[in-house]
């Protein structure tokens, strides 16, 4: 037997067996602990991959006449044909929604049941790997838009059922050394003002000025979310994302005023950026 062909051949016997032992891994996981793959178009591909890489060592590595060739070929053909059909009927029951943070460094995954509208946010676990952190409150319609307001925050907009908006926020640090706020609202106050906004924080709640409007938002009306962003509510629905720059530092253990920026992102469905906005007066 040729060398090359002994040497590429355990070679892609190798590659099966490492691949067919993570897909053992996974499965593990995702029976004891609900883990998953961030994509789960990544299992059937996995899969793919395994019978290309078993067929092509087969067919290297024994001594198989035409017609056993033209068996193995058959038989991964229709295997990987079986597949495709299946991560079609997958991709037709479940819509998944990734997205990588700009420094590469953690991403955002939603899955939603095209079906029902139900959506889960993963977090991620380790490498692909994810787990469910919570069920959206309102049943999702179509596609969320999604942005990265900051390297550790991103915002998806989203429409319900009934056609009204909402924002769900990911957010994947801090800015307090580890430490947790009990009121994100509380950690900016003062008056901060970028472009053609000023936004106000007061213990009654947040105040948002754009031009000549004004619109003032109660406790009950602040949702938070983790300890980065919260966002601003009025009659059920999404109108604002305030989020706390990378360079924001509260100097909540110290009589300091808050240095640095915070974001105001509007929940709409065009595109648009998130409004940098620095202290104004304490």
């Amino acid at each position: 037997m040729n060398k090359g062909k002994l040497v590429m051949g355990w070679c892609c016997f190798a590659f099966s067996v490492i691949l067919f032992l993570f897909q053992g891994l996974y499965l593990i996981l995702r029976l004891r602990w609900g883990i998953e793959y961030a994509d789960d178009r990544l299992f059937y591909l996995l899969i793919t991959f395994i019978v290309v890489f078993a067929t092509v060592a087969l067919i290297l590595l024994m001594e198989l006449k035409r017609n056993g060739k033209a068996f193995v070929l058959g038989i991964a053909t229709i295997f990987i044909l079986l597949h495709g059909v299946l991560l079609f009927r997958h991709m037709k029951d479940i819509n998944e929604l990734v997205s990588l943070s700009p420094d590469w460094k953690t991403y955002f995954v939603l899955k939603q049941d095209r079906q029902t509208g139900e959506t889960v946010y993963y977090r991620p676990y380790f490498g692909p790997f994810v787990k469910p952190k919570e069920t959206l409150p309102f049943p999702m319609k179509g596609n969320a838009k999604v942005k990265w307001i900051e390297q550790d925050i991103v915002a998806a907009t989203y429409h319900a059922e009934d056609g009204s908006i909402h924002q769900f926020i990911g957010t994947f640090g801090d800015r307090g050394q580890g430490s947790s706020y009990t009121n994100v609202a509380l950690s900016f106050p003062g008056t901060w003002k970028g472009e053609d906004f000023i936004l106000t924080s007061t213990t009654e709640g947040l105040t948002v000025k754009h031009e000549d409007e004004v619109e003032r938002y109660s406790w009950e009306n602040i949702v938070q979310f983790g300890t980065l962003a919260v966002v601003l509510t009025e009659n059920d629905e999404a109108r604002w994302t305030v989020a706390l720059g990378g360079d924001f530092i509260s100097h909540e253990n110290d009589p300091a005023p808050p240095s640095g920026s915070i974001y105001l992102y509007e929940a709409i469905d065009g595109s648009n950026e998130p409004v940098p906005l620095t202290l104004s007066s304490p």
